[in-house]
């Protein structure tokens, strides 16, 4: 197994895991949900480090509760109001038979599903249409249903699910949804997920990314992107800005709840090396983090603990990675009267070669 970053199929590289999308790409309305769904068995966790978070059901994953795990973990748009379409994608796992079973109650089930939110409201027509109950069952239905020969595979990356609104440098530019993947060495694999919606740029003064040593130090030398859009600086257009940067880590190996959690606070550096500023008052930064279970630790703790380092640390840059392939990902919006560039449009030979890891 090659060791290093690729883009691939991102999460999806990570046997076990689903994801599915729902949502609207238009002018008058750009928002969505997107449904992650760990295998059976799997461990979960979550972090929270931003000033203004939309988030449910986090403290039910957090270590000394019951460990249950989770059935899906949902991004979405809508800040508070798009967590409504958690209600659809709970509906559709208990119909689907996928949650904790009740006690004393024959044949039911409960769905856990912690969710995560970036304020979109208002992009496109600039009328506020979160997500709603019936986006979320569809992203569920999305997630739940098998890949038959010949069917369109399900996509990690662009104007889709969660990412349909998404923006960043204070709304100067169009984001999206982004996935990466990194292969270890000791034969671990490593994504990342997120929706890349900061109040911050990903572009330095002098025409580089914030994350340039990050692509160099995998041997990655790329063009430059370019002077990005100026940002306002005003304070009533700061504060009006609509953010957050919302992912989710996974990785095959078996780390048990404190394992798992400690890998989602420490990717959280994935996004400060991203993204300038990084988890402001104006952002809910989230990170839910995943661990199928599928590659046992070493039994000998130093062994075991150096692992736990290089998977926390693969972690946080492949969502450094995921963050740009978010911008890079990125689709323009046709006849819409409020819409900033893509990535692609300012910075052409960035972007493609960027889209070349592969």
């Amino acid at each position: 197994m090659n060791a290093g970053p690729i883009r691939g199929r991102g999460i999806l590289e990570i046997p076990g895991i689903a994801v599915g999308h729902a949502g609207q790409f238009a002018p008058h309305r750009l928002t969505g949900v997107t449904a992650v769904l760990p295998p059976p068995g799997a461990q979960v966790g979550v972090d929270v480090r931003g000033g203004g978070p939309a988030t449910h059901e986090t403290d039910v994953i957090a270590p000394g509760t019951h460990s249950y795990g989770a059935d899906a973990i949902v991004l979405t748009g809508g800040s508070a109001l798009g967590l409504q379409s958690v209600s659809g994608v709970v509906a559709t796992l208990a119909e689907a038979g996928r949650g904790f079973p009740a006690p004393g109650l024959a044949d039911t089930v409960i769905p856990l599903v912690p969710a995560a939110a970036i304020f979109d409201l208002g992009r496109g027509d600039g009328t506020a249409r979160p997500p709603t109950h019936d986006d979320g069952v569809a992203a569920a239905h999305s997630a739940l249903q098998p890949t038959h020969e010949g069917a369109e595979p399900i996509s990690v990356r662009g104007s889709l699910g969660a990412g349909l609104g998404a923006r960043s440098g204070m709304q100067t530019m169009r984001s999206s949804l982004g996935s990466v993947s990194i292969r270890l060495p000791s034969g671990y694999i490593v994504a990342a997920l997120v929706v890349a919606n900061p109040l911050g740029t990903i572009g330095t003064p002098d025409g580089t990314l914030w994350a340039h040593p990050l692509l160099r130090s995998y041997g990655f030398d790329l063009p430059g992107i370019g002077h990005l859009p100026a940002a306002p600086v005003s304070t009533a257009e700061a504060t009006s800005a609509k953010n957050t940067t919302i992912a989710i880590v996974a990785t095959n190996a078996t780390l048990d709840p404190a394992q798992v959690t400690r890998m989602a606070s420490g990717a959280h550096a994935g996004i400060a090396r991203a993204v300038h500023p990084s988890h402001t008052l104006f952002d809910g930064d989230t990170v839910f983090s995943i661990a199928t279970g599928e590659v046992d630790l070493p039994t000998d703790f130093a062994a075991s603990t150096l692992d736990q380092v290089s998977i926390t640390a693969a972690a946080a840059d492949a969502l450094s990675l995921a963050v740009i392939d978010a911008h890079v990902a990125a689709a323009p919006v046709e006849d819409s009267w409020d819409q900033p560039p893509t990535l692609s449009d300012i910075a052409p030979e960035f972007a493609q070669a960027f889209a070349a890891l592969d």
